[in-house]
């Protein structure tokens, strides 16, 4: 597996590139290659943040964990990211082979199968023209965390979503 490693206001020793890569050698055993780990390491005064975004086949897989100690988030974000992984290829194996992943992959005998989250509520609303600037302020009046609107330059649907760090970021479909 490639790693390619990036430190945001830290220095990258020796030491967290070993450990990085330990701990990815563990996620490396359950994709086929080829695969590539984007690591995003950042410290943000006493937060420690490591993102991990893995490529493989056509399909990426995200995973991000903040705590006050760097160690302790790499263990965080390499088990969500296994967690991900097994997620999907049960998904994928149930759904494409209609046998269980313990069938087809053994290593995986005695994991507890993932369950995806039941829908629970459906809304329907008409989504209207506006501006970034109408969208943001309709949000804002709204308290809501997101705002579905229609751009009017491109006739394209447009997500507006608020951040963890209370900014705001768009979606727009390709």
């Amino acid at each position: 597996m490639e790693i390619l490693l990036t430190g945001r206001h830290i220095d990258l020793t020796d030491a967290i590139r070993n450990q990085v890569t330990e701990k990815l050698h563990r996620v490396a055993r359950l994709v086929s290659e080829p695969a590539k780990a984007e690591v995003v390491l950042a410290v943000e005064k006493y937060r420690q943040k490591i993102e991990i975004t893995l490529h493989t086949h056509g399909k990426m897989i995200h995973a991000e964990s903040v705590t006050s100690d760097l160690y302790g988030s790499l263990d965080l974000v390499v088990d969500k990211l296994e967690r991900q992984i097994h997620r999907f290829k049960e998904k994928f194996l149930t759904n494409r082979t209609g046998a269980r992943h313990e069938e087809v992959l053994p290593h995986l005998a005695g994991t507890k199968p993932f369950a995806l989250p039941a829908l629970v509520k459906t809304k329907k609303f008409p989504v209207k023209p506006m501006s970034l600037e109408d969208a943001i302020v309709q949000m804002e009046l709204l308290d809501k965390d997101f705002f579905l609107y229609l751009d009017p330059a491109t006739s394209a649907m447009r997500l507006l979503y608020r951040r963890r760090d209370g900014s705001l970021g768009q979606i727009e479909p390709v």
